[in-house]
């Protein structure tokens, strides 16, 4: 037996020190690479690990803006997180070559924590990404906005009801009932069902969405919580799992309504016999696309649980961003008077003190409006994003390695002073024609670009115009908050602590008069 076990060891210690041998050699190849970029000097082993020690999500975006600005100038910037090579890029140039790189549509490992609550187009990779794409690709075809139009509306004026019943001396958080309308909107447009949410007063959804996510952000830049089995032993492991079980009841009761439906109307239809789908969405749209998720999960055979998770991706992307651009457009526009007045002027002028319906027309003309959006995506959207490669790539004079990550700083892009004459404030004449022609196009990224870019952007923008419009067509809006004295926390966005507090003054003076 000794001996034998002995020929174990041997093999076994030969092997890792072969293994050693080759992640050596392979990193000599990296170092090597990336040998001209610029960076800090860093610990063997350990990398920059040191530099973010004790730091929260804030602190990180902060650190790295702090890092970029120090030695990347005009550079991409490298930094290693133990012995992961991390190539960070802002400039607009950097930017263009690696979102528009057909090869490079991977996200890093780290974005597969988000999985556990939700598994399609915005997490997946390879072919797998490439299937939920195309679903959702569908979903947003511009042939089907006039339809959503109608549907944002119905939901706006029952956001205006509920908003109406507010005293103009309560102070409350704008937040709660936004994220209701575009969650009730979101499982319209995308699932056909009417799930009457704005006001549900036990619905946990929204708080379950933002708790979850800021757990599953903090577990990315904490190693010790990478494990699962350890980390659903932790308080916060339990936390987020507690969350996400109700987002999954939550959406496992919306699909089986739209499941129901679908098996009355085969019933109907055989009654009648026809085949005509006399749903109230026949001849609006081809198919919703939760009707699309069914069929790809016939032919994938895929579980009930996997068509929630899926599912799921594109109810929060629906619902959550919308949400809260909107609720920071009434906060900013509740401190900075003088662009409440542009937009009343404008919404006065476009409607004429009425209360009718938005059009798709009507859209077009609310160009100050789209203006304050537009800024507010500048300064909170998601603070970056990253990407895998898979292959060496040439930018400019340098080689990024195969198997590093690129970190795309969203947050300092958009705070370029070389493209953005007030970086650090709100100022949404940035977003005027002759400013906007001025600026390289990757200089602004809210949306993304290349073949993972946001497919639902014009329909967040034509639903955050179409809540915005209707809300402040009957309020003006006030916010006792300072600027100065925010504090922001993480979450798929930057988010305010402390939510989005302020009170609703019903109007009575237009400008029309």
């Amino acid at each position: 037996m000794i001996p034998i076990f002995e020929w174990l060891m041997s093999v076994i210690i030969i092997t890792f020190i072969i293994y050693m041998i080759q992640i050596r050699l392979n990193l000599r190849r990296i170092e090597k690479l990336v040998a001209k970029l610029p960076g800090p000097p860093c610990i063997p082993f350990f990398g920059n690990l040191f530099f973010f020690i004790n730091n929260t999500h804030e602190d990180f975006i902060y650190k790295v803006s702090e890092m970029l600005r120090k030695y990347g100038s005009e550079e991409p910037v490298r930094f290693w997180m133990g012995n992961r090579l991390i190539i960070a890029i802002f400039h607009p140039k950097d930017v263009e070559a690696v979102l528009c790189n057909q090869k490079i549509i991977d996200k890093s490992s780290l974005f597969h924590y988000f999985q556990a609550r939700s598994a399609g187009a915005f997490s997946l990779s390879g072919e797998q990404w490439r299937k939920h794409r195309r679903l959702a690709n569908k979903m947003f075809h511009k042939n089907l906005m006039a339809w959503y139009v109608t549907v944002f509306n119905e939901q706006g004026n029952e956001l205006e009801k509920f908003l109406a019943k507010k005293s103009p001396a309560e102070t409350f958080d704008i937040s709660h009932p936004i994220m209701r309308c575009t969650l009730d909107t979101i499982c319209r447009t995308a699932t056909g069902v009417h799930m009457n949410l704005q006001g549900n007063g036990k619905l946990t959804f929204p708080d379950d969405l933002t708790i979850s996510s800021e757990i599953i952000i903090e577990r990315m830049y904490k190693p010790w919580l990478h494990y699962d089995t350890l980390f659903k032993l932790t308080s916060l492991g339990k936390e987020m799992f507690k969350c996400i079980k109700r987002i999954h009841k939550f959406t496992e009761t919306v699909l089986s309504q739209r499941q129901q439906q679908l098996q009355n109307q085969n019933l109907k239809s055989q009654l009648n016999g026809s085949k005509k789908d006399d749903h109230e969405y026949n001849n609006k749209v081809d198919k919703l696309y939760i009707d699309n998720m069914f069929e790809l999960a016939e032919v994938e055979n895929l579980s009930a649980h996997e068509i929630v998770l899926s599912a799921l991706d594109i109810i929060i992307g629906g619902a959550d961003t919308s949400a809260i651009s909107d609720s920071y457009a009434l906060v900013f526009l509740g401190i900075y008077k003088d662009w409440q007045n542009i937009i009343h002027k404008e919404l006065d002028e476009v409607f004429g003190g009425s209360d009718r319906d938005v059009s798709l027309q009507d859209i077009d003309q609310l160009v100050n409006l789209e203006m304050v959006i537009k800024e507010l995506l500048r300064l909170y959207t998601a603070p970056h994003t990253v990407r895998l490669l898979h292959e060496d790539i040439k930018i400019d004079n340098y080689t990024f390695p195969a198997h590093a990550v690129v970190y795309i700083s969203t947050y300092l892009a958009h705070r370029n002073p070389k493209y953005w004459s007030h970086p650090d404030s709100f100022h949404p004449e940035h977003f005027l024609p002759e400013n906007v022609a001025a600026r390289p196009k990757y200089s602004y990224l809210p949306f993304s670009y290349g073949p993972r870019s946001c497919p639902g952007s014009k329909y967040g923008m034509i639903s955050m115009k179409i809540v915005l419009s209707r809300i402040l067509r009957k309020f003006r809006i006030e916010c006792d908050l300072k600027v100065e004295e925010m504090k922001y926390k993480p979450s798929l966005m930057l988010e305010l602590v402390g939510g989005y507090p302020i009170r609703l003054i019903p109007r009575t003076k237009f400008y029309y008069n």
